[in-house]
């Protein structure tokens, strides 16, 4: 073998070591990050059975408490969707359910948001909102701080329930 060639075959040899430790690295440095503790520094939530605050979230679970009540009334007339036999078009046969306690009381001025615009909103949104910005108060955070900055927020919401029935209602809405 020709001394240049032989110098080739090192360099090949030198470059194939260094990409191999090179993803060995990387790969160590995720292993490392998949077991890196996180902190949960503030946090919000509401939940059937007036739970508003993580210690009443711990309260009812801890008790075993059940959040199932009786549809009340005022959230609506019950007795025009209930029928007993399961089998009746239209109808539900469960009187009861969990449902998360206030949300008509959103504050739409606090958060700079009009009354119709508000009316709009779909309550899983303005519940969102109150929960977000007390798990920045818990945290010690003031939300003001985090305007212009490179902040995110990823959630997830299930359910247009509110959209459907807002298609019914668009004269409230204008």
């Amino acid at each position: 073998m020709e001394p240049s060639a032989k110098k080739d075959q090192l360099s090949l040899s030198k470059q194939m070591f260094l990409a191999l430790k090179e993803a060995e690295t990387k790969l160590e440095m995720m292993e490392r990050s998949r077991s890196e503790a996180i902190a949960i520094i503030g946090i919000g939530c509401r939940f059937p059975g007036n739970v508003n605050t993580p210690e009443s979230f711990w309260e009812l679970l801890s008790n075993g408490k059940d959040a199932v009540v009786e549809i009340p009334p005022e959230r609506w007339d019950i007795d025009s969707y209930y029928d007993p036999n399961p089998d009746t078009p239209g109808k539900m046969y469960i009187r009861h359910a969990a449902l998360v306690d206030r949300v008509d009381q959103f504050d739409a001025q606090f958060f700079g948001i009009s009354g119709r615009e508000a009316h709009s909103l779909d309550p899983q949104q303005r519940i969102l909102l109150e929960v977000s910005w007390e798990a920045l108060e818990r945290a010690g955070i003031n939300p003001h701080q985090l305007e212009n900055t490179q902040t995110g927020v990823f959630l997830g919401i299930g359910q247009n329930d509110y959209a459907n029935l807002g298609l019914n209602q668009v004269e409230k809405i204008r």
